[in-house]
């Protein structure tokens, strides 16, 4: 009777905001959507792989662009090149299944790559206002810091962290993302938002917004060193890097930033408080990852050609695995993704995925470098951080990895947008008529 009556009582609201989502999906569902991304199955509401409250919330985002533009009659977004691209690399994965090694893991994985590719494709072909670019940007923000206060908790609450095998109970030797992303890929979830706190940091001109971003870039690189990911700590240095390049104000206070974050960081190296950082000083080997490759190597004259079907590069390993001499059996949680994207689809989708996806993302690249210089930084950034980390994971079906796609193609959207009020702004200025007394 307890749980009827809650339920009713919440009911409205969850209807409400769900009307709300379809309403407004760029500058309500998206940014709700942003805020759940590093969290993962963490927040689900049962064991689907759609059944995470970012997929719901997704599912509505879809809906709610498709609505939308079906209800504005006027387009002025030109449709991006990457638009067709990623539709063409979906319809591959499709196919796949008809030759898949794997056809019901290709047809599952299909489902999934569909979800995340027509949502980019969705916002892509819809108008952006800057309220959308800053409720996203805040979104973004805001699920960083929440998802860092959580493993704050387990550190200094929980004593420890979740161990490496999945389920695994809290442990004093575990790392920050086990039960979330992964350590590896939870690190590199952070970026987007320390890129956008750190630009925000050099960038305001009040003194107090200045401060209060410098200590929430100091929390979130604090969450990626919990996870204890190399991968993550150089992509975050790629990312710095990046963002200091195409910063168009305030370069001198980031290097100075990124000089004491290098000590803070070379600090926790050495005396592991609390135990973080202890798997990098601890652990030199690559994590099975030169195995992998190794054994892809061998596999890729096989299943390069046309691709082994979406999904089925552990079926691949493990078939390939007992013929290369060296290469040891993996196991964990894991253990068999390829830990490269390019890898990934080569072996998987072969070579018309390979070239689709290079292609894609060096459009994408391309329209990142040519944004305007007061949206430019955050997102090349987080975009160039983000294909860094992808050639030591297997990211490509990852929400966070898309979120750096959609965040370029907010900021290309929005720059046209205002190119285009500004445009009507002179045409309207032209054709007032001159003021009385006035000679032309």
């Amino acid at each position: 009777m307890t749980q009827l009556v809650l339920g009713l009582a919440v009911a409205p609201v969850v209807i409400g905001l769900v009307i709300l989502c379809l309403r407004e999906p760029l500058s309500v569902a998206l940014p709700a959507y942003a805020v759940t991304i590093p969290f993962g199955q963490l927040l689900a509401v049962g064991p689907s792989r759609f059944g995470s409250l970012s997929s719901i919330l997704g599912v509505l985002l879809g809906v709610g662009l498709v609505l939308q533009r079906l209800r504005t009659r006027e387009h002025n977004v030109r449709v991006s090149p990457t638009v067709p691209l990623w539709l063409l690399f979906l319809g591959v994965a499709g196919a796949t299944v008809s030759w898949s090694v794997n056809p019901g893991k290709t047809e599952i994985g299909f489902l999934v790559l569909s979800s995340l590719v027509l949502i980019y494709v969705f916002v892509s072909l819809n108008d952006v206002d800057r309220v959308a670019l800053d409720r996203t940007e805040n979104g973004l923000l805001l699920g960083g810091v929440a998802v860092t206060c959580y493993g704050l908790f387990q550190l200094l609450v929980q004593g420890g962290f979740p161990g490496d095998a999945p389920g695994s109970p809290i442990q004093p030797d575990g790392r920050f993302g086990n039960d979330l992303l992964g350590p590896n890929n939870e690190a590199v979830a952070l970026l987007i938002p320390l890129m956008i706190v750190l630009s925000r940091a050099v960038g305001r001109p009040a003194r107090s917004q200045r401060v209060l971003y410098t200590l929430i870039s100091a929390f979130l690189l604090l969450g990626i060193l919990m996870t204890g990911s190399r991968g993550g700590i150089l992509a975050t240095i790629v990312a710095v890097v990046a963002l200091a390049f195409s910063i168009s104000q305030g370069r001198r206070k980031l290097l100075a930033y990124a000089g004491v974050a290098v000590a803070v960081g070379a600090f926790v190296f050495l005396t592991q408080p609390g135990g973080l950082a202890e798997r990098n000083v601890e652990t030199t080997s690559s994590s099975g990852r030169t195995d992998i490759w190794q054994v892809a190597l061998a596999a890729c004259p096989e299943y390069c050609p046309v691709g082994s079907g979406w999904e089925t590069f552990p079926d691949v390993y493990s078939a390939t695995q007992p013929s290369v001499p060296g290469a040891e059996v993996l196991v964990g949680g894991g253990g068999y993704e390829p830990h490269n994207v390019w890898i990934l689809v080569a072996i998987e989708l072969g070579l018309p995925g390979l070239i689709l996806l290079f292609a894609v993302l060096s459009v994408t690249l391309a329209e990142a470098v040519k944004l305007p210089a007061q949206l430019r930084a955050p997102p090349l950034a987080g975009y160039v951080a983000t294909l860094f980390a992808a050639f030591f994971l297997s990211n490509l079906e990852y929400k966070f990895f898309w979120m750096s796609l959609i965040y370029v193609a907010l900021s290309r959207n929005l720059a046209k947008h205002e190119a285009n009020e500004a445009h009507r702004q002179q045409l309207t200025e032209s054709a007032d008529p001159m003021p009385a007394g006035r000679l032309p």
